[in-house]
Parts: C-alpha cells; sequence; structure tokens
C-alpha cells in the first residue's frame, strides 16, 4: 500500500454482504469470546446472531478497505501529477456519510504545511436527492471532481 492511511467503518453492510453473512455455514462462523457474548446479550441477539453479526462487519471492511485503497490509489497519482504541493495523508469513512473524505496534506512552494480536507460522495442517498455521485473505479471522474475541490483546473497537469 502507498503512503496513506486507510480508515473505514465497518458498518453499513450492503445487501449482497448481509446474504453472504447469513450463508456463511453454521461450522465457519467464529467463536465468540466472553465479551461477545456479553455484547451479544445486551443486544438481545443469540450467539449465532451475532457471530454473524461479526461475519458481516468483516465483509463489509474488507470491501471498504479495498475501495479505500482503489480511490486513495488514485487520488495519490493525481496529486503526485501536481508536482509534489499535495499529498494524501489518509482517506476514511466517516459514520454515515455517503462517501469517503480524503486529508491532503498541502504544502505550497515550501510554506507552512496545512490539511485540505475533501469529501468524495461515493453512495447514493436518497435524502439528497441530486447530488453527485463519484465511481471510485473512474479515474478520470476522480480527477475531475478532486481538482475542482481543490480549485484547480483540469489543466493543472504536470509531467511526470
Amino acid at each position: 500500500m502507498a503512503g496513506f492511511q486507510i480508515v473505514t467503518r465497518g458498518m453499513p453492510s450492503r445487501a449482497d454482504e448481509w446474504f453472504r453473512a447469513l450463508n456463511v455455514p453454521d461450522s465457519e462462523l467464529p467463536a465468540l469470546t466472553e465479551d461477545d457474548m456479553r455484547s451479544a446479550r445486551v443486544r438481545l441477539m443469540t450467539d449465532e446472531q451475532y457471530a454473524r453479526h461479526l461475519v458481516l462487519r468483516a465483509f463489509t471492511r474488507e470491501r471498504e478497505e479495498q475501495e479505500g485503497e482503489v480511490l486513495g490509489n488514485t487520488i495519490a497519482e493525481i496529486l503526485q501529477e501536481l508536482g509534489g504541493e499535495f499529498q494524501l495523508k489518509s482517506i476514511g469513512r466517516r459514520g454515515l456519510e455517503s462517501g469517503w473524505c480524503a486529508q491532503i496534506l498541502y504544502c505550497p512552494h515550501g510554506s507552512v504545511e496545512r490539511i485540505r480536507s475533501v469529501s468524495l460522495p461515493t453512495e447514493y442517498f436518497p435524502d439528497q436527492p441530486g447530488r453527485q455521485v463519484l465511481n471510485i473505479f473512474n479515474p478520470d471522474e476522480i480527477r475531475v471532481y478532486l481538482l475542482a475541490e481543490l480549485g484547480l483546473g483540469q489543466d493543472q497537469r504536470m509531467a511526470s
């Protein structure tokens, strides 16, 4: 992985992840610790339900880590083309926000470093109709959006 941190939230999960978790054979469910069993009781869940919940969180975290790596690598490449004034420090998911947030270190012409936070909407939320949703697997779409968010035109590309 490149020189940036990926932070995932592990929830909420997508429908396909729920179905995968529900179809994991009982024999492949994780063994619960005493703390897990206590958490299951607090949540009014059976041990099996809680074990499936743990599997579901693992599936979701795995997907988010893969998405974060793809998106982070794309952003890092775009920033590298800008000549070194920008560097991706981290990419993460926060709460129930509809996408990722990139923390970008900005150091223009050797001046004091500043962190720029750029939200990247990558999921559709029904309560936000008409909002642009980015495809993390489309580097050109990410480039246009990111450069606009940083206040740079698409002509800002530099030869590497």
